[in-house]
């Protein structure tokens, strides 16, 4: 038996490969494989409060500030949303009804959709 990290830097590449194991839900956990990091700047601290209990609801994770996080009057705060494809599609599903949040979440998707890649 044999052990090798590998890179899979878009979904369609995830698929591909998942494909040749001979694998039949390859386009589902494609979505599961890969990660994505996005740096959100200048987020009211409610907007990130929320945004991070949203994505540690789901598994996944987020960075704010210390101010943000501790609710100090008038942080804005730049941010950091961790987690796989699937986990911030999931996010967008959650909150899509909120207004506000939206344009974080248009923001969000713009980056994450860069790393989605063909699917087929």
């Amino acid at each position: 038996m044999e052990a090798e990290k590998i890179e899979l830097s878009s979904a369609a590449e995830a698929t591909e490969a998942i494909d040749k194991l001979g694998s039949d839900n390859s386009r589902l956990m494609a979505t599961r494989a890969i990660h994505v990091n996005v740096l959100v700047k200048q987020v009211p601290g409610a907007d990130a409060r929320l945004l991070k209990s949203v994505y540690n609801d789901i598994g996944a994770e987020a960075a704010i500030s210390r101010h943000a996080y501790r609710e100090e009057e008038g942080a804005v705060t730049d941010m950091i949303v961790m987690g796989t494809l699937y986990q911030h599609c999931e996010v967008r599903r959650v909150l899509k009804g909120n207004a506000v949040i939206k344009p974080l979440l248009d923001a969000i998707e713009a980056v994450v959709e860069g790393v989605k890649g063909t699917q087929r």
